[in-house]
């Protein structure tokens, strides 16, 4: 499997004419064009460069119907490859709103902000490490959301470039964090061969100093790893090479309880579904009991992220859990939290007194 980043800078698309004659609109509204921006494959099929395969989609509905015009994503020298995969032109409309992902890739248009992860040693409150979590930056410089990054990305075939441009920024940005570790996301699903598409990172790492033992991958999953196998030789390259990992928002989606034993992660994190509102709830307390159980079997630490009301934290501090994060310490900043910081933030509760009782 090769990914994105492996591939021909030329982006293109294989157009499937149902007859002959609708191609033959085709061809008189190429007519001018560059001879690099198309190619013709066969007597119903043609390679079209993409900027030239996105006009062309309005200019078919108007004058074609789009009437058994399909295409797919395709290689000028492999335009069949995809074939099976061909879905009707009009289709195409949301891939192309999308293409502004490619340009904020391209000009490294990601910033990071800083998320403090708390721990309670000698009954005060300390920063143990940072999340490090990506935004983007439109053309007028307001920022875009991980989540629309990532929905853009998906549909531009782009997660792995986006991810991978992510995580170089965290590391670019992971110096100003002193004698802390840092958590820096990653999808498992957007890397093929570790030694391959992880080698821009690892020596980005060592080029800035950062301290393996420092950094804490965190695996995020927005698609099912069908293969674990895989994953697990992931990870086991992270740790190999001196890195911890973190299995991120255990209890739902993909990243079920069941995983636990078999990734055997450094950091586990309780979902913030469970962990808002925890004090009250007694099926979230059971999950909530249940992860801590299986993440003290296997030797790792656990998290609770999305803290936002002072009972659920005292809740699951008293159940046992080992780190904290969420609003009720600090929203995402763009400079990471001190420790004197982080005490005068929780001075403004109420019931600050009792925060470690």
């Amino acid at each position: 499997m090769v990914c994105d980043v492996c591939k021909p800078s030329t982006k293109g698309y294989s157009v499937f004419f149902p007859d002959a004659h609708s191609m033959n609109v085709l061809l008189k509204y190429l007519k001018g064009s560059s001879p690099d921006a198309f190619k013709i494959v066969n007597t119903c099929t043609v390679w079209l460069l993409e900027p030239i395969f996105f006009s062309f989609v309005d200019y078919a509905a108007v004058h074609l119907g789009e009437y058994g015009i399909t295409a797919a994503e395709a290689d000028i020298w492999n335009p069949d490859k995809n074939k099976s995969r061909k879905k009707p032109i009009h289709l195409f409309t949301e891939e192309r709103e999308a293409a502004w992902i490619d340009q904020v890739i391209e000009e490294n248009r990601i910033i990071t902000h800083y998320q403090p992860i708390v721990r309670i040693e000698d009954s005060k409150p300390i920063i143990y490490g940072h999340e490090l979590l990506s935004r983007g930056l439109d053309e007028y410089g307001a920022i875009i959301p991980p989540n629309k990054l990532f929905e853009a990305a998906s549909l531009r075939n782009r997660v792995f470039s986006l991810d991978r441009a992510c995580r170089l920024q965290s590391v670019r940005n992971a110096g100003v964090v002193k004698n802390k570790l840092v958590f820096i996301n990653f999808i498992p699903t957007a890397i093929y061969v570790p030694e391959h598409c992880l080698a821009s990172t690892f020596a980005l790492i060592k080029e800035l100093g950062v301290k393996p033992s420092q950094v804490v991958f965190e695996v995020v999953e927005t698609d099912d790893v069908q293969n674990l196998d895989h994953l697990k030789s992931i990870l086991a390259y992270y740790r190999k090479h001196g890195f911890k990992y973190a299995l991120d928002d255990v209890g739902t989606g993909y990243n079920q309880i069941d995983k636990l034993e078999k990734m055997e992660p450094d950091v586990v994190k309780l979902a913030i579904e469970y962990v808002n509102g925890v004090s009250k709830d007694s099926q979230k307390q059971q999950l909530a009991q249940e992860v801590l159980i299986r993440s003290k079997r296997i030797g790792a630490l656990a998290l609770a992220e999305g803290v936002e009301h002072m009972e659920d934290f005292h809740f699951l501090q008293e159940m046992g859990y080992d780190l904290f994060q969420g609003y009720l310490f600090s929203k995402p900043a763009q400079k990471p939290m001190s420790d004197t910081e982080l005490i005068e933030t929780l001075k403004e509760h109420e019931n600050i007194l009792t925060l470690t009782s």
